[in-house]
């Protein structure tokens, strides 16, 4: 029996015997000896060990360390903002416990979206930095991190106000599991996804690394009859008894980009034969892959004649730069640098152009953003022949984690990207985004097809038509009430919803807008993923009744101030879409 599982059963009596027992210090201490054992010694463990330093931390609320543990193990796993509740009580009972405790609240308050109480504590922090320059313990954090972080919150509060068009998803358990998923990436028709994790099941190495997870490996799922098959190891080919993952998929599937730990970071690749085997990877060759230093992500384009990748090769713009390169006489030519208007100081990674040719998606840490990477966007701009202004793609997207190797579908009207999120299956989880519309962005193409159609009306069809829009125009949002933490329509409201949908199919110059809230009896960061869930449920109805998405736009506003059960609704309002722009 391995270590942690002796630890599991020793730990599941003390819970039992912890359930007849309020406060009791002297159980606190065995919980906290078992935790420290599971975190020293259980590597693959760090889960079991927090739940542990959690229960030491209920059974006395008095015992700094096993709150301080609790805290810090919260923060180094999900669900991070749940270390608040626990570093408050250390700043209670012993504020000079640790040096940064300010700093590791601000933290969690961050995580949490609560970005006022975040810079309060960073603000803090820094003040009590400045008054003791000449202190060098192990718990300090910098001035320039701290900078960073109060910098990120700023940018946090305005992004988070902003309009986005987005909502996102799990794709489920046949592709995420209880350890880390990230960088998919998919062939053109959306068939084949293949991604890194380090999960246990079907890992060629039995062991962890020195960072408590499995080693990194490629799995395979293929979609049947709309969905995601069950996962499954890419093959010992591809896969090494180290760390191996996936960088770029060709839109024919059959070509698969791989990061190599050779040369302080490599691009290789592998192909799929007849049979479904792919061959052992091999390096790119040209001039990608440079001596002493790292590349780690790639795009390459259907012809195979042009790729961006990432590296911090020198003559950047620091950090990790995106590069382009193009191919001549069959060979990769010398790399050259996107700029400065894509590049910055900090890191930038994972690019993916668009089907369109001038969209550039890519993620950064040095635009504005909410924190770590986030994935922004910009346009090729033909007559400045420039780069336009990177565009954060906003909350629910973006988060105050890394979100990094966004891969949009051909259609442009979903992605896919990895992120740690409250409703994930554990770690970092696979999602697809899903574009929701943008009324002021889809109504000047939609209407100007429809002016053709009209032009075949006479006048008084459409003085008459006219007439019957104003009208429709001038009444109130419809107001849809939730159960408390629901997203389901009740039905008291569908027949409403279906009355909307039916005169939108015979007036096809309007549109529908969804503001959906939350009450307040809950934290920001749950309050604002309930508001958006609420607003895509909507949506979702509008779209099952036939409303083509182009002419629905859904946006979840977070708390909504006032009665509790008047709070939790969405408003449904029809909106003139050849007027929008004028708004």
């Amino acid at each position: 029996m391995k270590l942690y599982s002796k630890i599991i059963f020793s730990f599941l009596l003390l819970v039992v015997t912890h359930n007849l027992i309020a406060q009791d210090p002297e159980l606190a201490k065995i919980y906290l000896e078992q935790a420290d054992q599971v975190y020293a010694e259980a590597k693959d463990a760090i889960e079991i060990a927090k739940d542990i330093y959690i229960q030491a931390s209920e059974a006395d609320t008095m015992n700094v360390r096993a709150n301080y543990m609790a805290g810090v193990l919260y923060l180094e796993t999900v669900n991070r903002d749940y270390s608040t509740k626990y570093f408050e009580r250390v700043k209670r009972l012993d504020p000079r416990f640790r040096f940064n405790i300010d700093y590791l609240l601000g933290r969690g308050y961050q995580y949490g979206l609560e970005f006022d109480k975040a810079l309060q504590y960073f603000n803090a922090y820094k003040e009590h930095l400045l008054s003791n320059k000449s202190y060098r313990g192990a718990d300090k954090t910098s001035v320039y991190e701290v900078n960073d972080r109060i910098e990120e919150c700023r940018n946090a509060r305005e992004i988070i106000g902003m309009p986005s068009s987005y909502t996102i998803e799990n794709i489920g358990e046949n592709i995420n599991s209880t350890w880390p998923d990230y960088a998919p990436v998919l062939n053109e028709d959306e068939t084949v996804l293949i991604f890194t994790s380090r999960r246990q099941e079907a890992n060629t190495n039995e062991n962890v690394d020195k960072d408590n997870f499995y080693y990194e490996d490629i799995y395979i799922s293929k979609k049947k009859q709309g969905q995601w098959g069950k996962a499954e190891n890419i093959g010992q080919n591809v896969n090494t008894l180290y760390h191996d993952s996936n960088l770029f998929l060709s839109s024919d599937g059959r070509t698969l980009y791989i990061y190599s730990d050779e040369g302080n970071g490599d691009i290789y690749f592998s192909q799929e034969n007849e049979n479904e085997e792919w061959s052992t990877p091999k390096p790119l060759g040209g001039r990608i892959n440079s001596q002493g230093f790292a590349e780690q992500s790639i795009w390459v384009s259907d012809d195979n004649e042009f790729m961006m990748f990432a590296s911090n090769r020198p003559g950047g713009q620091g950090g990790f730069d995106i590069y382009g390169c193009y191919k001549e006489d069959g060979e990769w030519n010398r790399p050259f640098n996107m700029g400065p208007v894509i590049n910055t100081k900090s890191d930038e990674d994972g690019p993916y152009m668009a089907k369109d040719g001038v969209t550039l998606y890519f993620s950064s840490k040095g635009h504005k953003g909410f924190g770590g990477f986030d994935v922004f966007t910009t346009q090729f701009n033909d007559e400045t022949e420039k780069w336009n202004t990177p565009e954060n793609l906003g909350y629910p997207v973006n988060t105050v984690d890394d979100e990094v190797y966004f891969h949009p579908t051909s259609d442009g009207d979903r992605g896919y990207l990895a992120s740690v999120r409250e409703e994930g299956l554990g770690f970092t989880d696979i999602y697809m985004v899903k574009h929701v519309g943008d009324l002021e962005k889809t109504a000047k193409s939609r209407i100007s097809k429809l002016k053709q159609k009209e032009s075949d009306l006479n006048s008084k069809e459409l003085e008459v038509r006219q007439r019957s829009i104003d009208s429709v125009l001038n009444i109130p949002a419809y107001q849809i009430y939730f159960d408390l933490n629901s997203t389901a329509v009740n039905e008291e409201f569908q027949k409403r919803l279906d009355e909307m949908a039916n005169y939108l199919k015979t007036h096809e110059s309007l549109g529908i807008q969804i503001s959906a809230f939350a009450s307040s009896d809950g934290n920001p960061k749950y309050n604002y993923e309930l508001s958006n869930r609420r607003a895509q449920s909507v949506l979702n109805y509008f779209l099952e009744k036939g409303i083509e998405s182009d002419r629905l736009a859904a946006r979840g506003f977070g708390v909504l101030t006032g009665t509790e059960d008047k709070s939790r609704k969405a408003e449904v309002k029809i909106k003139d879409l050849s007027g929008f722009e004028e708004e």
